[in-house]
Protein backbone atom coordinates (compact mmCIF):
# COMPACT_ATOMS: atom_id res chain seq x y z
CA UNK A 1 0.00 0.00 0.00
CA UNK A 2 1.83 3.44 -0.86
CA UNK A 3 1.37 6.20 1.35
CA UNK A 4 1.72 9.78 2.14
CA UNK A 5 2.97 11.68 5.37
CA UNK A 6 1.83 15.16 5.60
CA UNK A 7 4.17 16.90 8.74
CA UNK A 8 7.60 15.85 10.22
CA UNK A 9 7.15 17.33 13.53
CA UNK A 10 7.89 15.86 16.93
CA UNK A 11 4.55 13.70 16.87
CA UNK A 12 5.40 12.27 13.58
CA UNK A 13 9.00 11.24 14.61
CA UNK A 14 8.01 10.12 18.26
CA UNK A 15 4.54 8.41 16.93
CA UNK A 16 4.32 7.55 13.81
CA UNK A 17 7.62 6.91 11.74
CA UNK A 18 8.58 4.22 14.29
CA UNK A 19 5.63 2.38 13.20
CA UNK A 20 5.28 3.10 9.57
CA UNK A 21 8.69 2.68 8.24
CA UNK A 22 8.53 -0.83 9.38
CA UNK A 23 4.92 -1.50 8.73
CA UNK A 24 5.13 -4.87 6.25
CA UNK A 25 3.16 -4.01 3.09
CA UNK A 26 3.40 -0.45 3.19
CA UNK A 27 5.53 1.74 1.58
CA UNK A 28 6.28 5.39 2.10
CA UNK A 29 5.96 7.07 -1.48
CA UNK A 30 6.08 11.18 0.20
CA UNK A 31 6.81 12.90 2.90
CA UNK A 32 5.56 16.58 2.58
CA UNK A 33 6.95 19.17 5.14
CA UNK A 34 6.59 23.45 4.45
CA UNK A 35 10.21 23.72 5.31
CA UNK A 36 13.04 22.31 3.25
CA UNK A 37 15.02 22.17 6.19
CA UNK A 38 12.92 20.14 9.03
CA UNK A 39 12.90 17.83 5.86
CA UNK A 40 16.88 17.60 5.10
CA UNK A 41 16.83 16.98 8.89
CA UNK A 42 14.51 14.10 9.55
CA UNK A 43 15.01 12.78 6.00
CA UNK A 44 18.33 12.21 7.28
CA UNK A 45 17.99 10.85 10.50
CA UNK A 46 15.19 8.54 9.09
CA UNK A 47 16.70 7.21 5.69
CA UNK A 48 13.49 8.69 3.69
CA UNK A 49 14.25 9.57 0.21
CA UNK A 50 11.16 11.10 -1.06
CA UNK A 51 10.40 14.50 0.48
CA UNK A 52 8.65 17.55 -1.30
CA UNK A 53 7.59 21.19 -0.22
CA UNK A 54 4.68 20.76 -2.34
CA UNK A 55 1.26 19.27 -1.83
CA UNK A 56 0.84 18.39 -5.33
CA UNK A 57 4.00 16.64 -6.11
CA UNK A 58 2.44 14.13 -3.20
CA UNK A 59 -0.75 13.91 -4.78
CA UNK A 60 2.06 12.70 -8.23
CA UNK A 61 2.81 10.23 -6.11
CA UNK A 62 -0.79 8.41 -6.12
CA UNK A 63 -0.96 7.22 -2.39
CA UNK A 64 -3.60 5.52 -2.21
CA UNK A 65 -3.89 6.73 1.67
CA UNK A 66 -2.19 9.87 3.69
CA UNK A 67 -1.05 10.56 7.06
CA UNK A 68 -1.88 14.26 8.04
CA UNK A 69 0.33 14.67 11.59
CA UNK A 70 0.60 18.57 10.82
CA UNK A 71 -0.43 21.55 12.58
CA UNK A 72 -4.00 21.77 13.73
CA UNK A 73 -4.57 24.69 11.62
CA UNK A 74 -3.20 23.23 8.86
CA UNK A 75 -5.83 20.24 8.95
CA UNK A 76 -8.87 21.27 6.91
CA UNK A 77 -6.72 22.28 3.84
CA UNK A 78 -4.75 19.22 3.61
CA UNK A 79 -7.71 16.98 4.08
CA UNK A 80 -9.89 18.91 1.64
CA UNK A 81 -7.15 18.46 -1.11
CA UNK A 82 -6.42 14.78 -0.61
CA UNK A 83 -10.57 13.96 -0.13
CA UNK A 84 -10.92 16.28 -3.45
CA UNK A 85 -8.51 13.59 -4.90
CA UNK A 86 -10.04 10.31 -3.25
CA UNK A 87 -6.96 9.80 -1.10
CA UNK A 88 -7.81 8.23 2.09
CA UNK A 89 -7.10 10.15 4.80
CA UNK A 90 -5.83 9.06 8.48
CA UNK A 91 -5.60 12.63 10.34
CA UNK A 92 -4.24 13.29 13.90
CA UNK A 93 -6.72 15.34 16.40
CA UNK A 94 -8.81 16.99 16.21
CA UNK A 95 -9.93 16.81 12.51
CA UNK A 96 -10.67 20.36 11.88
CA UNK A 97 -10.31 23.86 14.12
CA UNK A 98 -14.26 23.82 14.01
CA UNK A 99 -16.99 21.48 14.13
CA UNK A 100 -18.24 23.35 10.86
CA UNK A 101 -15.00 22.95 9.34
CA UNK A 102 -15.40 18.80 10.56
CA UNK A 103 -18.52 18.52 9.28
CA UNK A 104 -17.41 19.87 5.95
CA UNK A 105 -14.64 17.04 5.91
CA UNK A 106 -16.83 14.35 6.89
CA UNK A 107 -19.34 15.10 4.21
CA UNK A 108 -16.26 14.77 1.85
CA UNK A 109 -15.04 11.72 2.57
CA UNK A 110 -18.40 10.35 2.64
CA UNK A 111 -18.97 11.83 -1.35
CA UNK A 112 -15.24 10.57 -2.57
CA UNK A 113 -16.41 7.52 -0.54
CA UNK A 114 -12.74 7.89 1.01
CA UNK A 115 -12.02 5.99 4.59
CA UNK A 116 -11.30 8.72 7.19
CA UNK A 117 -10.20 8.19 10.55
CA UNK A 118 -9.07 10.45 13.11
CA UNK A 119 -6.59 9.77 15.76
CA UNK A 120 -8.30 9.28 19.38
CA UNK A 121 -5.34 7.11 20.07
CA UNK A 122 -7.07 6.28 23.60
CA UNK A 123 -9.60 4.23 21.88
CA UNK A 124 -6.86 1.50 21.14
CA UNK A 125 -5.05 1.78 24.28
CA UNK A 126 -4.79 -1.40 26.13
CA UNK A 127 -6.36 -0.71 29.21
CA UNK A 128 -8.88 2.24 28.03
CA UNK A 129 -10.09 -0.45 25.84
CA UNK A 130 -10.18 -3.48 28.47
CA UNK A 131 -11.71 -0.86 31.09
CA UNK A 132 -14.67 -0.71 28.07
CA UNK A 133 -15.25 -3.87 27.99
CA UNK A 134 -15.25 -4.32 31.26
CA UNK A 135 -17.73 -1.61 31.85
CA UNK A 136 -19.63 -1.90 28.84
CA UNK A 137 -23.38 -1.95 29.02
CA UNK A 138 -23.26 -0.74 32.55
CA UNK A 139 -25.40 2.59 32.86
CA UNK A 140 -22.78 5.44 34.31
CA UNK A 141 -23.55 7.16 37.25
CA UNK A 142 -20.69 9.30 38.25
CA UNK A 143 -17.67 9.28 36.09
CA UNK A 144 -14.58 11.08 36.18
CA UNK A 145 -12.18 12.25 33.76
CA UNK A 146 -8.77 13.95 34.92
CA UNK A 147 -5.14 15.10 32.33
CA UNK A 148 -2.70 16.81 34.57
CA UNK A 149 0.45 18.52 33.07
CA UNK A 150 2.68 20.27 35.12
CA UNK A 151 2.99 23.31 32.72
CA UNK A 152 0.58 25.89 31.41
CA UNK A 153 1.19 25.43 27.40
CA UNK A 154 -2.32 27.55 26.55
CA UNK A 155 -3.54 31.16 26.78
CA UNK A 156 -7.27 30.28 26.68
CA UNK A 157 -9.58 27.04 27.34
CA UNK A 158 -10.78 26.62 23.71
CA UNK A 159 -6.89 26.17 22.73
CA UNK A 160 -6.21 24.06 25.77
CA UNK A 161 -9.36 21.86 24.97
CA UNK A 162 -9.33 21.51 21.38
CA UNK A 163 -5.53 20.78 21.30
CA UNK A 164 -4.77 18.06 24.24
CA UNK A 165 -8.13 17.78 26.65
CA UNK A 166 -10.08 16.67 23.97
CA UNK A 167 -8.54 13.41 24.09
CA UNK A 168 -10.55 12.80 27.33
CA UNK A 169 -13.50 14.57 26.26
CA UNK A 170 -13.56 11.86 23.27
CA UNK A 171 -12.96 9.13 26.37
CA UNK A 172 -16.62 10.77 27.86
CA UNK A 173 -18.34 9.97 24.79
CA UNK A 174 -16.03 6.45 24.38
CA UNK A 175 -17.69 5.24 27.80
CA UNK A 176 -20.68 7.04 28.58
CA UNK A 177 -22.30 8.18 25.41
CA UNK A 178 -23.50 11.22 24.29
CA UNK A 179 -23.18 14.06 26.77
CA UNK A 180 -25.31 17.16 27.65
CA UNK A 181 -22.81 19.81 28.69
CA UNK A 182 -23.53 21.32 32.17
CA UNK A 183 -20.94 23.88 32.76
CA UNK A 184 -17.12 25.00 32.55
CA UNK A 185 -15.48 27.20 35.19
CA UNK A 186 -11.53 27.76 34.55
CA UNK A 187 -8.65 29.62 36.39
CA UNK A 188 -5.95 31.92 34.66
CA UNK A 189 -2.17 33.02 35.69
CA UNK A 190 0.04 35.60 33.51
CA UNK A 191 -2.02 35.10 30.59
CA UNK A 192 -2.25 31.53 30.51
CA UNK A 193 -5.06 28.56 31.80
CA UNK A 194 -4.10 26.95 34.58
CA UNK A 195 -7.17 24.79 34.83
CA UNK A 196 -10.46 23.60 34.06
CA UNK A 197 -13.44 21.84 35.46
CA UNK A 198 -16.34 20.57 33.10
CA UNK A 199 -19.61 18.90 34.05
CA UNK A 200 -21.89 17.25 31.36
CA UNK A 201 -25.16 14.72 31.99
CA UNK A 202 -25.60 11.85 30.30
CA UNK A 203 -28.81 10.33 28.32
CA UNK A 204 -29.58 8.19 31.11
CA UNK A 205 -28.98 10.97 34.11
CA UNK A 206 -25.36 10.01 35.40
CA UNK A 207 -23.04 12.69 35.84
CA UNK A 208 -19.12 13.20 34.60
CA UNK A 209 -16.85 15.53 35.39
CA UNK A 210 -13.66 16.27 33.71
CA UNK A 211 -11.05 17.81 35.58
CA UNK A 212 -7.98 19.52 33.84
CA UNK A 213 -5.11 21.31 35.86
CA UNK A 214 -1.89 22.97 34.42
CA UNK A 215 -0.22 22.98 37.92
CA UNK A 216 0.24 19.28 38.70
CA UNK A 217 3.16 17.66 40.27
CA UNK A 218 3.75 15.98 37.02
CA UNK A 219 1.80 14.43 33.89
CA UNK A 220 -1.04 12.36 34.73
CA UNK A 221 -4.56 10.72 33.45
CA UNK A 222 -6.72 8.75 34.99
CA UNK A 223 -10.74 7.83 34.12
CA UNK A 224 -12.86 6.56 36.92
CA UNK A 225 -16.30 5.19 36.17
CA UNK A 226 -18.83 4.21 38.78
CA UNK A 227 -22.59 2.36 38.44
CA UNK A 228 -24.74 -0.67 39.36
CA UNK A 229 -22.59 -1.81 41.89
CA UNK A 230 -19.36 -2.09 39.73
CA UNK A 231 -16.26 1.14 39.84
CA UNK A 232 -13.46 1.31 37.91
CA UNK A 233 -9.92 3.37 37.99
CA UNK A 234 -7.69 3.67 35.05
CA UNK A 235 -4.35 5.13 35.89
CA UNK A 236 -3.14 5.60 32.26
CA UNK A 237 -1.41 3.81 30.78
CA UNK A 238 -0.31 1.49 33.42
CA UNK A 239 -3.02 -0.17 35.79
CA UNK A 240 -6.75 -0.74 35.86
CA UNK A 241 -8.44 -1.62 38.75
CA UNK A 242 -11.90 -3.02 39.13
CA UNK A 243 -13.94 -3.53 42.50
CA UNK A 244 -17.40 -4.80 42.84
CA UNK A 245 -19.25 -7.25 45.86
CA UNK A 246 -16.25 -6.25 48.12
CA UNK A 247 -14.13 -7.61 45.28
CA UNK A 248 -11.04 -5.90 43.58
CA UNK A 249 -9.05 -7.08 40.38
CA UNK A 250 -5.78 -5.16 38.79
CA UNK A 251 -4.80 -5.25 35.55
CA UNK A 252 -1.80 -3.64 33.90
CA UNK A 253 1.50 -3.52 32.10
CA UNK A 254 3.28 -2.62 34.85
CA UNK A 255 2.23 -6.25 36.40
CA UNK A 256 5.51 -8.70 36.31
CA UNK A 257 5.91 -10.16 32.64
CA UNK A 258 3.42 -8.22 31.34
CA UNK A 259 6.20 -5.43 29.37
CA UNK A 260 4.58 -4.04 26.54
CA UNK A 261 6.55 -1.60 23.52
CA UNK A 262 5.04 2.47 24.48
CA UNK A 263 3.13 2.63 21.31
CA UNK A 264 1.45 -0.10 21.99
CA UNK A 265 0.39 0.48 25.32
CA UNK A 266 -1.23 4.09 24.76
CA UNK A 267 -3.12 3.01 21.25
CA UNK A 268 -0.64 4.32 18.61
CA UNK A 269 -0.12 0.99 16.67
CA UNK A 270 -4.12 -0.42 17.27
CA UNK A 271 -5.15 2.79 15.65
CA UNK A 272 -2.66 2.35 12.41
CA UNK A 273 -3.62 -1.16 12.37
CA UNK A 274 -7.75 -0.56 12.10
CA UNK A 275 -6.70 2.44 9.64
CA UNK A 276 -5.11 0.68 7.24
CA UNK A 277 -7.29 -2.59 7.96
CA UNK A 278 -10.35 -0.35 7.00
CA UNK A 279 -8.43 1.02 3.93
CA UNK A 280 -8.09 -2.46 2.60
CA UNK A 281 -11.82 -3.91 3.36
CA UNK A 282 -13.53 -0.67 2.77
CA UNK A 283 -14.91 -0.64 5.97
CA UNK A 284 -15.82 2.49 8.26
CA UNK A 285 -13.27 3.27 10.78
CA UNK A 286 -14.43 2.68 15.05
CA UNK A 287 -13.10 6.48 15.20
CA UNK A 288 -14.51 7.88 11.58
CA UNK A 289 -14.95 11.54 10.74
CA UNK A 290 -18.73 11.71 12.32
CA UNK A 291 -17.27 10.10 15.44
CA UNK A 292 -14.76 13.16 15.54
CA UNK A 293 -17.42 16.06 14.28
CA UNK A 294 -19.76 14.57 17.58
CA UNK A 295 -16.61 15.00 20.08
CA UNK A 296 -15.91 18.48 18.85
CA UNK A 297 -19.48 19.55 19.21
CA UNK A 298 -19.31 18.24 22.70
CA UNK A 299 -15.92 19.78 23.25
CA UNK A 300 -17.48 23.41 21.31
CA UNK A 301 -20.16 22.92 23.59
CA UNK A 302 -18.31 23.13 27.03
CA UNK A 303 -16.22 26.00 26.57
CA UNK A 304 -19.40 27.77 25.14
CA UNK A 305 -20.72 26.84 29.00
CA UNK A 306 -17.96 28.93 30.06
CA UNK A 307 -19.43 32.22 28.75
CA UNK A 308 -15.89 32.03 26.25
CA UNK A 309 -16.03 32.14 22.79
CA UNK A 310 -14.81 29.07 20.31
CA UNK A 311 -11.91 31.13 19.40
CA UNK A 312 -7.92 31.79 20.21
CA UNK A 313 -7.56 35.35 21.90
CA UNK A 314 -7.56 37.63 18.03
CA UNK A 315 -8.11 34.36 16.31
CA UNK A 316 -4.28 33.58 16.98
CA UNK A 317 -3.35 30.18 17.25
CA UNK A 318 -0.65 29.44 19.84
CA UNK A 319 1.82 26.80 18.53
CA UNK A 320 2.40 24.43 20.79
CA UNK A 321 4.80 21.40 20.63
CA UNK A 322 3.98 19.16 23.37
CA UNK A 323 6.05 16.03 21.78
CA UNK A 324 9.11 16.86 24.56
CA UNK A 325 6.79 15.28 27.58
CA UNK A 326 4.15 12.74 27.06
CA UNK A 327 1.90 11.72 23.66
Amino acid sequence: MKIAVIGAGGIAEKAYFPLLLKWPGVELTSLYSRTQATLDKVAAKWGIENTTTDLKAVLDTRPQAAFVVSSNTSHFDICKLLLENSVDVFVEKPLATSSAQAEELARLADNHRCVMAVAFNRRFALLYRQAQEIFGGRAVQTALFQKHRPVSPHVNLFNQYLDDTIHQIDLMRFYCGELQALSTHYTLQDGRLTGAVSTARTAGGGLVTLVNSLQAGAWQESVDLHGEGFSLHVDAFRELRVKYDDHEEVYGTDRAGKWVPELRERGFEGQVAHFLDCVQTRQTPLVNAWEAVKTQKLMEDLVLASGDPLSSPENDWDKIDRWGEKP
